[in-house]
């Protein structure tokens, strides 16, 4: 009976653990230029994949106005970072010149900046805690 009841309570701390860890994340995209095309997003864990992986999550938004909101459920909690574009003509790719330079808005988390290059992931990483976070971007 003692060992029902302490694997009872050890289940139960265990699942509301699990659902303390659960989060969700609201990006809100500021500084389009056109209510065009869509924004497309991808949500990274950790560096490696941020160098050269799979993101953990990606998004494609239609823009409707000047501004969109992209949104993760089911998150675990921990660090992430964002990589995202405005798609203007909506071929479902980063358009980009001659010298592959890209032609259409993009940025990433913490609004950091690359140069000849992405951001790093020490820049543009951020926390997301259990529950509901915010985070947000500007097109400059």
């Amino acid at each position: 009976m003692m060992t029902s009841m302490m694997t009872a309570a050890l289940m139960t701390a265990l699942l509301s653990l699990g659902a303390d860890s659960d989060a969700s994340l609201t990006v809100t995209v500021e500084g389009l230029q056109t209510p065009e095309g869509a924004v497309m997003m991808a949500l990274y864990a950790d560096e490696a994949s941020w160098n050269g992986g799979d993101a953990v999550e990606g998004r494609r938004v239609v823009v409707q106005g000047l501004t969109a909101t992209v949104e993760f459920a089911s998150l675990p909690a921990g660090d992430y970072a964002i990589r995202m574009f405005h798609d203007v003509d909506g071929d479902g790719e980063l358009d980009t010149n001659l010298m592959g330079i890209p032609s259409e808005p993009f940025a990433f988390s913490n609004n950091a900046r690359g140069n000849f290059g992405p951001a790093s992931w020490a820049d543009a990483v951020f926390t997301v805690s259990p529950g509901g976070n915010a985070h947000a971007l500007d097109l400059q």
